[in-house]
C-alpha cells in the first residue's frame, strides 16, 4: 500500500526503465535536474508556507485539509514546536464522539454570535482560538491521521504519539477519529464512508448557497475521493502503530475499502469512478446522467492510495489529457469534466468551469504527478507538471485555482498549491537524483576535467557517445555514468567530453575521468564573468564541487562564436576571461586553464571566405602569452569543412572524434606543466 507522500526508491527505477528506454529517460534526468522553473517555484513555496499556517492571503482559519498538503514544507521553514502545536490545536478540538474540525481561526476573528454562519465550538485548552466543523466533508479525520504521519515519518519523532493532549495521547486521538467515521458516516449496506453530495472532492453540498452544513435537504451519498483519503489514512494509522490486534484490525478495513471501491465505484467498462453512489437519491433532475463526469480529482487520490493498476493509471492520465484538451483547461488539475450544468448547485461561484465545478486546481492536479511519478510514469509527470509550473512563476504565486483560460483565482498565496507543488518535484528530483547514479570514483590515478563555454562545449554535436565504465558525470554531488547528454551542459545531442575522456584513458593519462560541465550554449565571455548572467552558475557549481572535495585537474574553455558575432574586441575578451579565471584562482584551484581558438560561425564568412574574428582570436591567443596559468588549446576554427559541422556551426560525429584528439594534445602538454 503507497503512502500519501512516497519517497521514491530503487524499485521505481526498474518500472521507469520498463516504461522508457535508457536513453530517453537519461534526457528526462537531465531536464529535470537542470529545471530552472523547478528552483524557482521550489524557492516560492518556502517563501510562501513560511508566511504562516493558515490556507493563504483571505483566510484567518487553519485548515486540516489545506495543512496536510503544505506541512512536510512547514517543517523546513517553522520550528517544530509551532508545527506540533498545530496539529495538538486540532486535537484540543476534537468531539467526544472523535471527529476532527475543519479549521480553526484566532477567537476574536470568528463571528461567534452569526446564526447563519459557523457554528463554532469553544475549548477550554485553546481559549485564544475558535473552531468549526463543515459537516458536508468527510475528509478531515484522514486528513489529521495523514497530517499526523508525515509529521512523524519526516521527523523521526516517534514520541509525539505519545504526547497527551487533554488526557488522551496523539495515537488514542488517532484512532478515536477512525472510530468517528465508522460509527457516523459508514454504510454498512456497501462497506464505505458516507458525505453530503459535493462536487468531487469539494465542500460544499447544492442545495443551499453556503452549504456547508449537513441538514434534512441533504443528500447523502458516497464517492471515491472520501474512501481514498480514508485508505490512504488508514494505511498510515496502521505504519504508526505497533500493536499486533490494532494494525491487523485497521489493516483489515483498509483491504476492505479498496475492495469495495472497486466493487461498487468503479466502473469498468467506462474505465472510470462513478461521481456518487446515494443513498437516498439524487439532488439532481432524473433526466441528467451524472456518470458522463469524470472527476479527476478524486481519481488522483484513488491513484495514490492504490485504487487503480498502473496501466488504470496511465489511461487515467491520457482521459484527463483529453478532457484538459476538450474543455480548453491548462493543466491536469482540471476538477472535472464535463462540469455541473448552470444551476445545478446553488453557490453562485459554482458555475460551469468555475470553482470546484469545473476549476483547474493545481492542489489535486499536483497529485495525480505524485501518482504517475510513484508508478514510473516519469516523463508523463515531468510533462504535466511543467504548466503548474509556469503558471506560478507567471503570476508571481501561488493561486487556488484557475479558469480555463489560465486566470488565477482566489487567495495567491494558497499554501495547499506551494505543497503540493513541493512534493511533486522533490519526488521527480530525487529519482532524477537517483536515476543512473554511481558511487564516486576511487582511483589514485583519476583525473577531473572542468569542462565550459558555449555550444560546441555543451551537449549540441550531431552524435552521442556513451563514454566507458570508468568515465563519470558529476552533478550537483551525484555522480553518473557520462553519457551524451552529459548533464549540466545544455542541449540533447552529442559532445566533446565523453569522447576526449575515453582517449585520455586509452593514452594511459588517467584510469578514470570526471567531467563537470556547465557549458551553455549561444553565451559570450562577458555572460560567464562578474555581472554576467551565468557569473552566479558558475560560481555556485565551483563551490558545490570544491565542498563536495571535487577539484578539477585541467580547466576546458571552448567559447568565442557569439563573441565574433557580436564584434568583441581583444582587451573586452580579455578582460572578461581574466574575470572567469579569478572564479577558480580565488578559490584556491590552481588547475590550468586550457583556451581554445573558437570563433568560426557561417553568419560571419563573406563571400571571399573571410570571417573568422580577428580579435577573439587574438584574445584566445595572447591569453596563454600573459599568463603562465593559461595554456593553449586546439584551434577548432580549422574544423570548417562540411564533414566536420553537421548544420554549419556545431560538430558532426567525425567532427566531435577530431575535435577531441585535438583537445587530447592540449590536455597531455596541461598534465605536464
Amino acid at each position: 500500500m503507497k503512502k500519501f507522500i512516497l519517497p521514491l526508491m530503487a524499485a521505481l527505477l526498474g518500472t521507469a526503465a520498463f516504461a522508457k528506454g535508457e536513453s530517453d529517460l537519461r534526457i528526462v534526468r537531465k531536464s529535470i535536474l537542470e529545471d530552472p522553473l523547478m528552483d524557482r517555484v521550489f524557492e516560492m513555496a518556502h517563501e510562501t508556507v513560511a508566511g504562516g499556517l493558515n490556507a493563504g492571503d483571505g483566510y484567518g482559519e487553519v485548515w486540516i485539509r489545506d495543512f496536510n498538503t503544505f506541512i512536510t514544507v512547514a517543517m523546513d521553514v517553522m520550528p517544530d514546536g509551532k508545527v506540533r502545536e498545530c496539529l495538538d490545536t486540532f486535537f484540543r478540538f476534537q468531539g467526544e464522539d472523535g471527529n476532527i474540525v475543519d479549521g480553526y481561526i484566532p477567537v476574536e476573528k470568528a463571528d461567534l454570535d452569526n446564526p447563519d454562519g459557523y457554528a463554532y465550538r469553544l475549548s477550554g485548552t485553546a481559549p485564544q482560538f475558535a473552531a468549526h466543523k463543515n459537516t458536508v466533508e468527510t475528509d478531515q479525520e484522514t486528513s489529521l491521521i495523514q497530517a499526523v504521519f508525515q509529521y512523524v515519518e519526516k521527523s523521526g519523532n516517534r514520541g509525539y504519539l505519545e504526547t497527551v493532549v487533554d488526557g488522551k495521547t496523539v495515537l488514542e486521538r488517532l484512532e478515536m477519529a477512525l472510530e468517528f467515521l465508522y460509527t457516523h458516516r459508514y454504510s454498512r449496506e456497501y462497506g464505505l464512508i458516507y458525505g453530503a453530495t459535493t462536487a468531487d472532492w469539494g465542500d460544499v453540498q447544492p442545495e443551499h448557497a453556503w452549504g456547508v452544513a449537513i441538514d434534512e435537504n441533504t443528500h447523502f451519498a458516497i464517492d471515491i475521493y472520501d474512501n481514498a483519503m480514508l485508505a490512504i489514512a488508514l494505511d498510515n494509522f496502521v505504519s504508526l502503530v505497533s500493536d499486533t490486534a490494532t494494525k491487523a484490525r485497521w489493516s483489515s478495513e483498509k483491504d476492505r475499502i479498496i475492495e469495495n471501491v472497486r466493487r461498487y465505484l468503479w466502473d469498468g467498462k467506462a474505465g472510470k469512478f462513478i461521481p456518487h453512489l446515494y443513498l437516498e437519491g439524487s439532488p439532481f433532475p432524473a433526466s441528467f446522467d451524472e456518470n458522463v463526469i469524470y472527476y479527476h480529482g478524486g481519481t488522483a487520490v484513488a491513484a495514490l492510495a492504490g485504487m487503480l493498476s498502473r496501466e488504470e493509471i496511465a489511461d487515467a492520465n491520457r482521459k484527463m489529457l483529453d478532457n484538459v484538451r476538450k474543455s480548453h483547461a491548462q493543466s491536469i488539475g482540471l476538477t472535472m469534466y464535463p462540469a455541473y450544468p448552470a444551476g445545478y448547485f446553488k453557490g453562485a461561484g459554482m458555475y460551469p468551469y468555475g470553482y470546484q465545478n469545473g476549476g483547474d486546481w493545481t492542489w489535486f492536479g499536483a497529485r495525480m504527478i505524485w501518482a504517475l511519478a510513484e508508478n514510473g510514469f516519469i516523463e508523463e509527470a515531468y510533462r504535466e507538471l511543467t504548466p503548474m509550473l509556469e503558471r506560478v512563476v507567471i503570476n508571481g504565486g501561488f493561486n487556488e485555482w484557475y479558469t480555463p483560460a489560465g486566470e488565477p483565482m482566489g487567495s495567491g498565496t494558497f499554501r495547499g498549491e506551494a505543497g503540493v507543488l513541493v512534493t511533486a518535484i522533490e519526488m521527480l528530483r530525487g529519482w532524477a537524483e537517483s536515476y543512473g547514479e554511481v558511487p564516486a570514483p576511487e582511483s589514485d590515478r583519476g583525473k577531473v576535467i572542468f569542462a565550459f563555454g558555449q555550444s560546441n562545449a555543451a551537449n549540441y554535436g550531431q552524435e552521442r557517445y556513451d563514454a566507458s565504465e570508468n568515465v563519470y558525470n558529476y552533478y550537483k554531488g551525484h555522480y553518473y555514468h557520462a553519457a551524451d547528454p552529459l548533464v549540466g551542459a545544455t542541449g540533447n545531442g552529442g559532445c566533446v567530453w565523453t569522447r576526449l575522456a575515453d582517449k585520455m584513458i586509452g593514452a594511459g593519462l588517467a584510469d578514470e575521468v570526471t567531467l563537470v560541465c556547465p557549458a551553455v550554449g549561444a553565451t559570450c565571455v562577458s555572460d560567464w564573468a562578474e555581472g554576467g548572467r551565468l557569473y552566479s552558475t558558475l560560481v555556485e557549481t565551483v563551490d558545490r564541487m570544491l565542498e563536495d572535495g571535487v577539484v578539477p585537474d585541467v580547466i576546458l574553455w571552448h567559447q568565442g562564436e557569439s563573441d565574433n558575432i557580436a564584434g568583441t574586441s581583444e582587451q573586452d575578451y580579455i578582460d572578461s576571461f581574466l574575470s572567469v579565471r579569478d572564479v577558480f584562482r580565488s578559490r584556491g584551484v590552481d588547475a590550468p586553464i586550457v583556451v581554445a581558438v573558437a570563433s568560426y560561425h557561417p553568419a560571419c564568412i563573406d563571400a571571399d571566405g573571410n570571417g573568422l574574428g580577428p580579435d577573439v582570436r587574438a584574445a584566445q591567443k595572447e591569453l596563454p602569452r600573459r599568463y603562465p596559468d593559461i595554456l593553449p588549446g586546439p584551434d577548432t576554427d580549422r574544423l570548417d569543412r562540411c564533414c566536420y559541422r553537421h548544420d554549419g556551426v556545431h560538430f558532426s560525429g567525425k567532427g566531435l572524434d577530431i575535435h577531441a584528439a585535438m583537445w587530447l594534445q592540449s590536455v597531455k602538454k596541461a598534465m605536464k606543466r
